[in-house]
């Protein structure tokens, strides 16, 4: 009975210390659920929801919006992923200055399926909700960007520069004032040819064939095998390739990326910032030296300006366009 006890009281122990490590760690992070009010989990489509991070301070009679898609390789990730990504102090910043940011959750690649069209229909339909809620909750609208992470960011893309149309969605197109590209993947094609997915299906091939299997973002992605059906494949990647639906009517665009990015090439960002240099669309580039996928390997003082640049370049639209 004693050593039942004290088996209890370890387990006791040791959920109570992870818990407090948790907590310590979103508070020492500046994680957006530690500051101001929030609305978790308000449902916008059948068994999909967002989250709302108010504005700590009043700043505007309107709330700007701030529209945030988490990464995770189309294959993972959670819309709280908002708590414990890499901006969290630009995210701080603009919630100081009057933005509300939404997160919502899209769907990700499950039991052999992709998720693409369905995160991409899940990002319009995450867009149609807050035209149809913005007086209800007091947002403005006409001061409304898109911001995401890696595959996020291929989201925020897509829906900046995409028609809802494009992929028979009964929508109209949004009006969004400015696109954050934080590492996005712009041109899937490219992406399925780089030198990067060569050494990953290289090392998978190493692998045992269950392992193989899970860990082959590849097919997860496509949903079928891209190599043996090279036809299909162009399509898809085509079809779902933000740098496809480039045009001079596009808005502003911020693009941050590491140059020794292991999953996305920095050349991907590259070829982006120079179409939207032809097409005289106004954007901002920045190229992190020495800096992997998810900013890994970056010093401090670079962590600090990522924060800078981001929080800088949305407040300078809205005075661009009052």
């Amino acid at each position: 009975m004693l050593k039942f006890k004290i088996f209890i009281l370890i387990i006791i122990v040791t959920i109570f210390s992870i818990g407090s490590a948790f907590l310590y760690f979103l508070y020492s992070n500046g994680a957006p659920i530690t500051h101001g009010d929030i609305d978790y989990g308000i449902e916008y489509k059948k068994d999909l929801s967002l989250d709302i991070y108010y504005p700590t301070k009043k700043v505007f009679e309107k709330s700007p919006v701030i529209l945030y898609f988490h990464g995770g390789a189309w294959v993972a990730g959670r819309k709280e992923a908002i708590n414990f990504n890499r901006v969290n102090g630009a995210i701080k910043m603009l919630r100081d200055k009057g933005y509300a940011i939404i997160s919502p959750e899209y769907t990700i690649a499950h039991d052999g399926k992709s998720p693409i069209p369905d995160c991409v229909i899940n990002a319009f339909d995450a867009i149609k909700w807050i035209e149809d809620n913005a007086n209800n909750y007091n947002f403005d609208l006409n001061n409304f960007g898109v911001f995401g992470e890696s595959a996020g960011a291929h989201l925020a893309m897509l829906t900046a520069y995409a028609k809802p149309s494009d992929f028979s969605i009964g929508y109209p197109k949004p009006n969004f004032d400015y696109v954050v590209d934080i590492y996005g993947p712009n041109d899937l094609g490219n992406l399925l040819q780089s030198q990067v997915n060569d050494s990953l299906n290289t090392y998978l091939e190493k692998l045992p064939e269950s392992l193989n299997e899970y860990f082959n973002l590849t097919k997860y992605l496509f949903g079928f095998d891209p190599i043996k059906d090279s036809i299909k494949a162009k399509q898809f990647t085509d079809k779902f390739s933000p740098i496809f639906y480039l045009n001079k009517e596009i808005p502003s665009t911020l693009i941050i990326h590491g140059s020794k990015d292991i999953l996305v090439p920095v050349s991907q960002s590259i070829h982006l910032k120079n179409k939207l240099i032809a097409l005289n669309v106004k954007n901002e580039f920045h190229i992190l030296k020495g800096v992997n996928h998810a900013f890994a390997d970056a010093t401090d003082s670079q962590k600090k300006n990522i924060q800078i640049w981001i929080a800088e370049f949305i407040e300078n639209q809205y005075n661009n366009n009052k």
